[in-house]
Parts: structure tokens; C-alpha cells; sequence
């Protein structure tokens, strides 16, 4: 009889491939499984970092609860039967939960259940997934540098209180932390509160009595945001480590006025100068860095009357040897000024002892005086970026916003409105930006 070795063959390798099928089929289903937990376990991972990062920039927002706010962002990218997760209401929907942990930090956590396929034939029917996320809010400095000159009277500065005081009720709950400071200016400048913790009841009485009057001096307001009044060193303190720094700068018109120093009868004194009007078209002048906006104007015939003109030239010196026309009053001769801002003389007059200021030259002084003061509230601006401050700008009405331009951090960074009604919406919405930028 003859031995049929092929058929006993066949019928092995038929049950090898029904074999290696049912592996093949396993191995895919597993796959398919094992891929699907993945994806519901990423998603679920980013709805809940999501909702943390949400419930963080808006720990200190008086008006949601942060904790409420992350679980109802939680449930926004994953909703119940998402990628076939069970239904509302059914056994292993979806669920989050969030809660505060301190007054810096929110934590949430999410779970949700994934059907089963091949673990069923082990009694699991469903397989628990979960994810959890911790988002804190960074510590902040922030300055307020609010203009509050002449052009704001009547209803643009108490829209801007108004608005200033939201600003500030934005970081009521974290005050214990975050450090604010005020600076107000005009022809004058004022700190009307140093950069401090537990800031909120100072500043918010400091706000509702500011008035509006005088000219806008906007570089010795970015200078003292700096001073000793302002931000605190971090010079050698690592990036990861430094705090953030932030100067919220408004103002409604363009630079007008400066702080420094001339010489006179050889001894230095400190004043501002100042133009009126936009388009500076004359010139005063008040001793020392103060609020009394009633400066005298210059005066171009006497340099030695209290009205102490800015003038480029001069050694502050008596003039000696044969008296000149007009340094010469009743006999007597008189001290010139030397400005120390204005390094090279101008108006063509090129003797640095040459007190001589006739109405034409005059006429030039005014818009010298604005342009001067333009250039270092520019180039106050430009220390403090190169020392990490961030600085957003808010421009109302006639402001020049290429001006604007150059003191922000970026064109992200400014923010205009025609309309003083809009300046709450504005200074909230600074507010937000600056709880996203302090998250991580």
C-alpha cells in the first residue's frame, strides 16, 4: 500500500496557517486595542493640561472660580463617548476634578474608562485610564505708568481710573506674591506707590485721586520704573529663576517734557523743561523733579531770571571781559546755563559761552526741547527691555503710535483705541495676556 505523504502534509501546513492566523489576528487585534488606549490616554493628557493651564491665568480673575473654570475646560476637549469612551451618564464616562493647591498653583486630574476586546476573555470588560496636571503661576512685577497731563481732563482720566482699577483687581488674589507699583506723570512725576507685595488698597486710593493737568513727561516716568522705587535687580539671577517683569505704559499724547540738570554761578541744579501743547510751541521751565505743574515760562532776554531756559550752549559761567548786548541787564553781567542733555550747541550758535537767544532762535527751542524728550523716553524704554522687562503700550486718541511702537516689546505688545470708553477692555485684556505669559 502506498504511503500518501503529501496529503499528511497538506493537511500540517493547514493547521499551521490556521495557527499562525489566529496569532496574526491576535497580535492585530491587540494592536488595534493597544492603539486606541494611546490615543484615548493623549487625548485625555491634553485635555487636562489644557484645563490646568486655563484654570491657572485665571487664578487671580475676580470673576470665575479658576477651579470650575479648568473642569469645565477639561470636559470642552473631552467630552463623554469621545474615540468610543462610554457615554454620559454610563459607568466610566469621563470625569475631572480640579483644585487649588495654595494660592499659586491648580491641579487637575481626569479619568475615563476604554472597552475591552481581547480582555474580555478575562472577565475585564473595561480598562481605566487617567492623567493628571499641576500649571502654577509665576510670581510678577508689575508697573503702572499712567500719563495723567492736561489733555486727560474730564472724561478720559476717569475712564482711565476706572480701567486702571480693573487692572488691578486682576491680581487681588495673588497680591501676597506678586509685587505692583504706580507711577503717574505730567509735567512732573510721581511714585505714588513703590513696587511692594499686598499693593491692591494703596494703589486703587492712589488711582481714584490722580487728576489730570500739565505737560507729559514720559522719560523720567520710565526712568524711575527702574529707580529705586521700581523693579528689583536681577542682574546675575538665572533666566529660570528671575521673576517676571512687566511696565503697563499709558499715555494719551506725545513726550513734551524732561528731567535734568544745567549749570548756573557754577553749581548744578536739577529742573524740568518742558513745551506746551503737542506741538511744543512754547518753552517753561520749574526747578527740581516736582509735581507743581506751574512753571514759569523761559525767558530768552535775561538767562538770569528764575525762568531757566534749556539752552544748548553756555558754561554756566559769569561772563567776563567785554559784556555781551544781551548778557548784560542794567549793568550787571549776568551767569549763563548750561544744559548738561544738550552735548553740542545748535541753532548755529557754535561758542559754548555765547548766552545769546534772540527770537529766532528761540522759536527752534520748544520743538528741541519735545524731540529730546522723545529720544530718552526711548532710550529708557531700551534699558529696560535689554534688562528683560516687558513693556506693553496703551495709546489713546492723538498718541503717536510709531512713538508707541519703539517703547514696546513688540508690535504683540501695543494696544491702541481712539475712544477712552474702550480703555477698560483694553487694560483687562493686558491683564489676561500677562496671566498666559506667567503660566508653565
Amino acid at each position: 500500500m502506498k504511503n500518501n505523504k503529501w496529503g499528511n502534509s497538506q493537511g500540517a501546513i493547514l493547521v499551521l496557517f490556521a495557527l499562525v492566523l489566529i496569532v496574526l489576528l491576535g497580535f492585530t487585534a491587540l494592536g488595534t486595542e493597544v492603539g486606541k488606549w494611546y490615543l484615548v490616554r493623549s487625548e485625555l493628557s491634553k485635555a487636562v493640561d489644557a484645563a490646568a493651564l486655563a484654570g491657572a491665568k485665571n487664578i487671580s480673575n475676580p470673576y470665575v472660580n479658576p477651579a470650575v473654570l479648568a473642569e469645565e475646560v477639561g470636559y470642552a476637549n473631552f467630552s463623554p463617548g469621545m474615540i468610543g469612551t462610554p457615554g454620559g451618564g454610563d459607568p466610566g464616562s469621563v470625569s475631572f476634578s480640579a483644585s487649588m493647591v495654595g494660592n499659586d498653583r491648580i491641579q487637575v486630574a481626569g479619568q475615563v474608562s476604554i472597552g475591552a476586546v481581547l480582555a474580555r476573555m478575562f472577565g475585564v470588560e473595561q480598562i481605566a485610564s487617567s492623567g493628571a496636571g499641576v500649571a502654577q503661576k509665576k510670581e510678577v512685577e508689575i508697573m503702572l505708568v499712567l500719563d495723567r497731563s492736561g489733555s486727560m481732563d474730564g472724561t478720559p482720566i476717569r475712564d482711565l481710573r476706572t480701567a486702571a482699577l480693573s487692572f488691578v483687581s486682576y491680581f487681588e488674589d495673588t497680591q501676597d506674591k506678586d509685587k505692583m507699583g504706580l507711577i503717574s506723570f505730567a509735567t512732573g512725576v510721581t511714585v505714588n506707590h513703590a513696587l511692594s507685595n499686598n499693593f491692591v488698597t494703596s494703589i486703587r486710593s492712589a488711582i481714584s485721586a490722580m487728576r489730570a493737568t500739565g505737560a507729559t513727561n514720559a522719560e523720567d516716568a520710565l526712568d524711575q520704573a527702574d529707580g529705586p522705587s521700581g523693579f528689583t535687580d536681577q542682574s546675575g539671577i538665572p533666566g529660570d529663576r528671575r521673576v517676571q517683569q512687566f511696565v503697563i505704559f499709558f499715555s494719551d499724547g506725545n513726550p513734551t517734557a524732561f528731567r535734568g540738570q544745567f549749570r548756573y554761578n557754577a553749581t548744578d541744579f536739577e529742573a524740568v523743561a518742558m513745551g506746551t501743547g503737542q506741538n511744543c510751541s512754547s518753552v517753561h521751565t520749574q526747578l527740581g523733579n516736582t509735581n507743581n505743574e506751574n512753571f514759569l515760562p523761559c525767558s530768552s532776554s535775561n538767562p538770569t531770571a528764575s525762568s531757566r531756559c534749556p539752552t544748548p550752549t553756555g558754561d554756566g559761567q559769569r561772563i567776563s571781559g567785554t559784556p555781551l548786548t544781551t548778557c548784560t541787564y542794567g549793568g550787571s553781567r549776568y551767569y549763563n546755563m548750561r544744559w548738561y542733555v544738550f552735548s553740542d550747541p545748535v541753532y548755529g550758535i557754535s561758542n559754548p559761552t555765547n548766552c545769546r537767544r534772540t527770537s529766532s532762535s528761540l522759536q527752534f527751542l520748544a520743538p528741541y526741547i519735545c524731540s529730546t524728550a522723545r529720544a530718552m523716553a526711548v532710550a529708557h524704554a531700551r534699558e529696560l527691555k535689554d534688562d528683560g522687562v516687558k513693556i506693553y503700550t496703551i495709546g489713546l486718541g492723538s498718541v503717536d503710535r510709531n512713538f508707541l511702537g519703539q517703547i514696546a516689546s513688540g508690535s504683540s505688545f501695543e494696544y491702541y483705541t481712539p475712544n477712552s470708553s474702550q480703555l477698560q477692555a483694553l487694560f483687562q485684556a493686558v491683564a489676561r495676556e500677562i496671566k498666559l505669559r506667567l503660566v508653565q
